[in-house]
């Protein structure tokens, strides 16, 4: 397989695993699991997912000091990206955060070419706006009101997550093996999440409200698989066809959670989210047929 199409596909992939994260994170919250502990049980659980995996294999973990800040840079704007979407949420509806959240592929793009590391094709720029409005009609805001701290946040996770995709297309962090780059990112999340459980207030960490079930164990266990792979699949294709070009197929990632809503949730399939669908796999055709990077090995 062409390495170029191999990242597209593993890009698309890790977006529907992220897309199947509002799944395990809504049965979390229906335990009464709160936001500290639910990302807790998020990179806790890859970490440990992944640090057996080098040990299994006998995979040397050991990274230059100057590597290891820029991937705690990743860990960092990655961690951040989760709390300001999660805050998000608990301001305004889901679909709105989204729309506002996807103008990354935007921001992504314009840090890339300003650093000449992309060419801004006609392509891109077609890919970009298909999947900009794809996703608005997959998710069909329109309706919904805004909220100044939840917009505010919407856009802060537009900014934190292009910074992370444009450090993990650094040519320093695109060397490093991918599961020992998961093993230091979900570290370095838990340690800065520790570092904030020694500063906010207690009633934020408590857990004797969860009701513990077979449904939180449902949950536990799906949201650590789909955010491992998720988040492991989508460096991999990043450090392949680049920043703007996996921006642009995450659009996959609403296109999966409103897909899961209809199936398991009831929601009704509209007119929009079929046009929305189709124009989000137009875009991601585009990007794979005319891309400047299609041709590499």
């Amino acid at each position: 397989m062409n390495k170029y199409i191999k990242g597209i596909f593993l890009t698309s992939f890790s977006s529907i695993m992220f897309g199947l994260n509002p799944l395990f994170v809504t049965t979390l919250q229906l335990s009464n699991m709160n936001v500290f502990w639910t990302l807790i049980v998020r990179f806790g659980g890859s970490f440990l997912f992944f640090f057996l995996i080098v040990n299994v294999k006998n995979i040397k973990y050991k990274l230059k000091k100057d590597i290891i800040f820029k991937v705690f840079l990743c860990s960092l704007f990655f961690l951040l990206t989760s709390v300001f979407l999660v805050y998000s949420y608990t301001r305004m509806a889901s679909g709105l955060t989204t729309v506002i959240h996807f103008f990354y592929p935007v921001v992504i793009t314009l840090m890339s070419v300003h650093a000449k590391r992309e060419k801004f094709t006609f392509a891109l720029a077609i890919s970009i706006i298909l999947s900009l409005l794809g996703v608005y009609f997959v998710t069909d805001p329109s309706h919904l009101k805004f909220d100044s701290l939840g917009v505010i946040s919407s856009l802060l996770s537009a900014i934190t997550i292009s910074l992370y995709l444009f450090i993990v297309n650094d040519k320093d962090v695109k060397v490093i093996d991918n599961t020992v780059f998961m093993v230091y990112v979900n570290l370095f999340a838990i340690i800065l999440l520790f570092i904030t459980s020694l500063i906010i207030p207690a009633q934020f960490m408590a857990i004797s409200k969860i009701s513990y079930s077979s449904d939180i164990i449902f949950g536990i266990i799906g949201y650590i698989i789909a955010s491992a792979l998720g988040a492991y699949y989508y460096a991999y294709g990043t450090k392949i066809v680049g920043g703007p070009i996996a921006g642009t197929i995450g659009a996959f990632e609403p296109l999966t959670a409103v897909l899961v809503g209809i199936l398991y949730l009831a929601e009704k399939c509209t007119n929009l989210y079929i046009l929305g669908v189709i124009l989000i796999l137009l875009s991601t055709i585009i990007t794979s047929l005319f891309s400047d990077k299609k041709t590499t090995g």
